[in-house]
């Protein structure tokens, strides 16, 4: 299944006017396209100098392709891109690579990404290839995409999913549980707390179902996760009782010293309550008494995720800032010594969410994700910074994906 035209069209026009160059230059390669006949939908990839150019190059294709009502869906570039072509439905796919020089120049191949599952042991790819190209003046909007990865703004999406579960997740928390420096990745799925490594090995899983169910449970799968102190903190809104685990030995044990459920983690925890019957958060204290899709606490900053799909963004020494069109999976996340909001969109039942860094500046660096995001949780920062993603896929079960910043 893929977004349909309108879809891509919202997403495109959520963000700045594309370029004239690449406007004329996405006018020739549908041209070209088009006249292929390729079997719908068609996915784009493109492999540009910046993940900036790519995705605003490939997102507008996509949407002069579904007005020429060719449906068409954008995924990242990389070799296994046929694969992950067809796990999103596309029958067809579009491969290119963009050069900025004096020209913008883009050149690649259209083919069919259909696998023939009668030619032997082996499927094929089967079906004929069209070479498309195209080039045309470069404009200066154009050259400032090009250079995006030299600021290290940019998001990417890890092809792969670090991890898949046959449920939805409830709630997502990394950190060191360790003491080896390295951040773990926590996951509550099921009844299930599952901890895994940065590489998507599964460490130890410990289950809930022995606990006192709650009187009032919410509907959706919910919960809060914690890592402090080198305990996983666990809320989860089907159980009456909290649990505070430590690894150990391959194993999560139980101790003592459980809080409830909070916003944030750590110091700057602020202790709330479950909304009986619905996927809500309340505060314990303080004037805010509205239910919240759930939020985020650091020194100095708090955010408060409302079910209308906005955000309150308390900062430090600023007026509060209203964040829109923002999901249940966003956080506070320190981006490269900034403090920033990582944000799903509020979409209901999106076939492609997307996740934006919102800063105080104007740029707001974004990457295309399938699925619908839950959850989002910062790993180590560094260099080159990583946020892991709760996503929630049609089938009814749900991934943990890797975004991370361009070097």
């Amino acid at each position: 299944m893929s977004p349909g035209p309108a879809l891509v069209a919202a997403l495109l026009a959520a963000a700045p006017a594309p370029p004239p160059a690449l406007e004329a230059l996405t006018d020739q390669l549908r041209a070209q396209t088009v006249v292929a006949h390729p079997e719908p939908p068609v996915a784009v990839a493109i492999q540009a100098p910046s993940v900036a150019l790519g995705e605003t190059a490939a997102t507008l294709l996509a949407t002069r392709l579904g007005e020429a009502s060719l449906p068409a869906v954008v995924i990242g570039p990389g070799e296994d891109a046929p694969a992950r072509a067809r796990n999103t439905g596309a029958r067809s796919l579009i491969q290119l690579r963009l050069q900025v020089d004096s020209e913008v120049a883009a050149a690649g191949e259209l083919r069919s990404v259909w696998r023939n599952f009668w030619s032997g042991r082996t499927p094929v790819e089967t079906g004929p290839t069209r070479v498309l190209s195209a080039a045309v003046p470069v404009d200066r909007a154009t050259q400032l995409l090009a250079a995006g990865t030299a600021q290290g703004t940019g998001l990417v999406l890890d092809p792969a999913p670090l991890a898949r579960f046959p449920v939805r997740t409830a709630a997502l928390a990394a950190g060191d549980l360790d003491g080896d420096g390295r951040p773990e990745v926590a996951v509550l799925a099921g009844g299930d707390v599952w901890v895994l490594d940065g590489g998507g090995t599964l460490l130890a899983r410990h289950s809930l179902l022995d606990l006192p169910s709650a009187a009032a449970p919410a509907r959706e799968p919910f919960g809060v996760l914690c890592v402090s102190d080198g305990r996983l903190l666990v809320a989860w809104a089907r159980a009456e009782t909290p649990v505070a685990l430590q690894l150990q030995g391959g194993q999560l044990v139980r101790g003592p010293g459980a809080p409830g459920p909070t916003l944030g983690c750590g110091d700057s925890a602020e202790p709330s309550s479950f909304v009986p019957g619905v996927a809500r958060l309340q505060l314990a204290r303080g004037p805010e008494r509205e239910q919240l899709w759930g939020g985020d606490s650091r020194p100095g900053h708090r955010l408060l995720l409302l079910p209308d799909g906005t955000a309150r963004w308390f900062q430090p020494g600023a007026e509060v800032r209203l964040v829109r069109d923002v999901g249940a999976g966003a956080a506070l996340v320190s981006w490269r010594g900034e403090m920033r909001v990582a944000a799903s969109s509020a979409a209901p039942a999106p076939v492609e969410d997307r996740l934006r860094l919102v800063g105080n500046g104007s740029e707001e660096p974004s990457v295309a994700v399938p699925g619908r995001i839950l959850q989002v949780s910062a790993g180590a920062p560094g260099p080159a910074p990583a946020l892991f993603l709760g996503v929630w896929t049609p089938d009814g079960g749900s991934e943990l994906r890797v975004v991370r910043g361009t070097p």
